[in-house]
């Protein structure tokens, strides 16, 4: 017997995922600049005749005086250049084509001086693969699309130290350093001095991203886990409060009567916050917890969070599409008739419309599983509303205020969620019509 395809359709992304089709824009000319900003590296992507080409100029009274050039390895571009405060060193990072993207090639990481290529590595180079580690470990090692690979984050620089110039990166799943001399372009081996120096420095940029809120504030939080130093627990407590949750929706391939059209079953709709859970596996690692995967996800363990499931019950419907399903916990603070007068934070939505562009029918039960993950622990009560009325609610509003013709649940019973624990065996009816609009 064949076994069904189960798979999960992200409504919202938030974090790249390990595996995920992808298209790349091609690359443009553009400036890098040294950190003292004295020099400048301008680059300018390859064609079909030729390689990319790298200008080094030195800033001086606004004009730009040209250094040195010469001819980069990579397909199409760097993704990221670093260049040094004195002019003479430029690191290529990355590559970025129409065709790959991030740490593909033989160039993902690339040493250049005046004299043009020093050193260059594959990343395959980079992790020692399959030199010191496995398959397996490699993997461990990188967030992998169809056509890109990626391995770190933002907190990479040159420093120096010991009368050397070094290049810097922290590995983000690896968690540790790696770093090469820059002349030579060799790796060096790195010692506690070192990593207690480049710990320090790597705290201060976690700081800043955290309170700049940057793409990389997430990775940020992941640096300071690992450092574990107590005065910067609270900012990791902090973000067990993340307001953003993303929404799921588990669909089962089911046998179509159709030639021509495949049929997905809704089997539940799934509500959780990356940072919330994400903080969940710093802090339980912290503690020395038991954690399961090295992504963030709603089925790992819980300890300072809790987590709602049950079933909903929907009104039959002729075109499931045409229909979009919003669920909220209401703390019960707010009163009843209160409860759509403030965005709330703790919801699910799952946007059946979304698929009226798809070529595949969409069915579901009239009970329907529900998530709901890393739940602040408190006293709720449960709101569902099927939004039924055109023009249908979009996803990013946080309420949907039910109109005549939508269906909602009245029951108001209030659940206890507990952090470490489960409320499950919810059963929430949402068959009941609405007929006049809420003031």
């Amino acid at each position: 017997m064949m076994k069904k395809k189960i798979f999960i359709l992200l409504l919202f992304l938030l974090w790249p995922k390990p595996v995920y089709a992808d298209t790349w824009a091609l690359p443009k000319e553009a400036d890098y600049f040294s950190e003292n900003k004295k020099f400048v590296a301008h680059v300018t992507p390859a064609t079909k005749e030729t390689k990319p080409k790298l200008e080094l100029f030195e800033i001086k009274a606004s004009e730009k005086l040209p250094l040195w050039k010469c001819t980069l390895g990579n397909e199409g571009a760097p993704q990221m250049v670093f260049v040094s405060d004195n002019g003479r060193n430029v690191v290529t990072f990355n590559e970025v084509s129409g065709r790959v993207h991030g740490g593909m090639g033989d160039y993902v990481l690339a040493f250049y001086n005046k004299e043009g290529l020093i050193k260059n590595y594959s990343l395959e180079q980079i992790l020692h693969y399959p030199d010191k580690i496995d398959k397996k470990q490699f993997r461990e090692l990188i967030s992998q699309s169809v056509s890109g690979r990626s391995w770190s984050g933002n907190l990479i620089f040159f420093d120096s130290f010991d009368n050397k110039l070094f290049f810097c990166v922290w590995l983000i799943y690896g968690q540790r350093w790696l770093a090469w001399n820059v002349s030579t372009g060799k790796e060096v081996k790195i010692e506690d001095l070192m990593s207690q120096r480049w710990n320090k420095k790597g705290r201060r940029w976690a700081l800043n991203e955290i309170q700049e809120k940057t793409r990389y504030h997430l990775l940020a939080y992941e640096f300071l886990g690992k450092l574990k130093r107590p005065e910067d627990r609270h900012l990791i407590e902090k973000l067990l409060l993340d307001e953003h949750f993303t929404q799921y929706l588990s669909l089962s391939n089911v046998k179509s009567p159709k030639v021509d059209k495949r049929v997905y079953r809704l089997i539940r709709c799934i509500s959780s916050s990356y940072g919330r859970l994400l903080a969940e596996q710093i802090l339980a690692n912290w503690d020395g917890r038991p954690t399961t995967n090295r992504q963030p996800s709603y089925r790992q363990p819980l300890y300072f969070l809790g987590k709602v499931e049950g079933t909903v019950s929907l009104p039959q419907t002729d075109n499931p599409k045409e229909a979009a399903l919003w669920l909220y916990l209401v703390p019960t603070s707010i009163p009843e008739n209160q409860w759509h007068e403030k965005p709330l934070v703790q919801y699910l939505v799952a946007n059946f419309a979304d698929y009226s562009f798809r070529n595949f029918d969409l069915e579901f039960k009239e009970k329907l599983p529900f998530t709901i993950a890393a739940v602040t622990p408190g006293q709720y009560w449960i709101k569902a509303v099927l939004d039924k009325t055109k023009p249908l609610s979009k996803r990013n509003d946080s309420i949907y205020v039910p109109r005549p013709g939508d269906y909602q649940s009245m029951d108001s019973t209030v659940i206890t969620v507990e952090a470490g624990k489960t409320v499950d065996n919810i059963t929430i009816d949402c068959t009941h019509k609405v007929s006049n609009a809420i003031n």
